[in-house]
C-alpha cells in the first residue's frame, strides 16, 4: 500500500454516463477535529514548499453509482487539511479525495499525461491533467466537474476549445479514499503537434505546474514514469 495506491488493492475502473456532485453547506468533521495538526503540518509543509496556497477546495463526504450515473455530496475545506489528510496516506477520514482528469487522445492514439513540476505538491508524478475541485467550480449548488476537467486541462497545457472535442465516454477510477472521474477529450491533432502546443504553453509560464508532456500509445511507455495506481488502470482500459 502507498500514497498512490491507497487501498493496497487494484482500483475499480467502470463506465458512468454522468457526473452528479452536490455541494452542502456541512462542516467536514475530521478537518474540525485535527485543527491543531493540520495547522502544525501546513506551517511545515510551507517551508518546504514555499508556492503552495491555502485556498478553499472540495473533498467528498459520500459517493455512489445510481443508475450509471456517479452521485456524490461535496464539502467545503482548506487545502491544508487535504494536506495533511495525504500526509497519512490518506488515511479514513470519512471522505474521499474526489477530482476531475481529462483524457486527451490524439489523432494518432496517443493519450497525454503530465509530469509535475518539483515545486508542487506531488512532484515527479506523471498522470492526467487535473486538480483538487475548489469553490470556483461551484455551479448552482453543484460541483461541475466537467467544467473543472477543461479549466484545468487548458491552464496545465494550453489545449482548450479550439483543439479539444469531449466525447460521451466517461470514467470513474476508484482507488480507496481516492476517486478519479475522468472524461476523454478526442483531439484532432497528434501527439507530436500537442506536444508542441503544450510546450510553449510551459515555456511562457514563470512556474508552470506540468515539468513536461509526456504521450503513451501503450502500456510499455508507462515504464520509468511514477503513475499513481488509479491512472495506470484507466490506462489499461484505453490503451488495448
Amino acid at each position: 500500500m502507498s500514497l498512490y495506491n491507497p487501498s493496497g488493492r487494484a482500483p475499480i475502473v467502470g463506465d458512468v454516463t454522468e457526473f452528479d456532485c452536490t455541494v452542502t453547506g456541512d462542516a467536514w468533521p475530521w478537518a474540525n477535529k485535527n485543527a491543531e495538526a493540520i495547522a502544525a503540518h501546513w506551517q511545515k509543509a510551507k517551508a518546504e514548499k514555499p508556492d503552495l496556497f491555502d485556498g478553499e477546495v472540495l473533498v467528498a463526504t459520500e459517493v455512489g453509482i445510481e443508475q450509471s450515473r456517479l452521485v456524490s455530496s461535496h464539502t467545503v475545506t482548506r487545502y491544508s487539511a487535504l494536506t495533511y489528510w495525504k500526509s497519512l496516506g490518506f488515511t479514513y477520514a470519512g471522505a474521499f479525495n474526489l477530482f476531475g482528469a481529462g483524457v486527451v487522445v490524439t489523432s494518432d492514439g496517443a493519450v497525454l499525461l503530465g509530469r509535475m513540476a518539483d515545486h508542487t505538491a506531488n512532484a515527479g508524478y506523471s498522470y492526467f491533467p487535473c486538480g483538487t475541485p475548489d469553490t470556483g467550480d461551484i455551479v448552482d449548488g453543484k460541483l461541475d466537474v466537467e467544467g473543472s476537467i477543461l479549466r484545468e486541462m487548458e491552464e496545465e497545457t494550453g489545449l482548450g476549445a479550439a483543439h479539444l472535442h469531449p466525447s460521451e465516454q466517461r470514467w470513474i477510477s476508484w482507488d480507496g479514499p481516492l476517486f478519479c472521474c475522468a472524461r476523454r477529450l478526442d483531439t484532432p491533432l497528434t501527439a507530436v503537434e500537442a506536444s508542441t502546443l503544450a510546450a510553449q504553453h510551459l515555456a511562457v509560464q514563470a512556474r508552470p505546474e506540468l515539468a513536461q508532456i509526456v504521450f503513451v500509445k501503450k502500456l510499455g511507455d508507462l515504464e520509468g514514469l511514477k503513475v499513481p495506481a488509479y491512472a495506470e488502470a484507466l490506462l489499461r482500459q484505453i490503451l488495448v
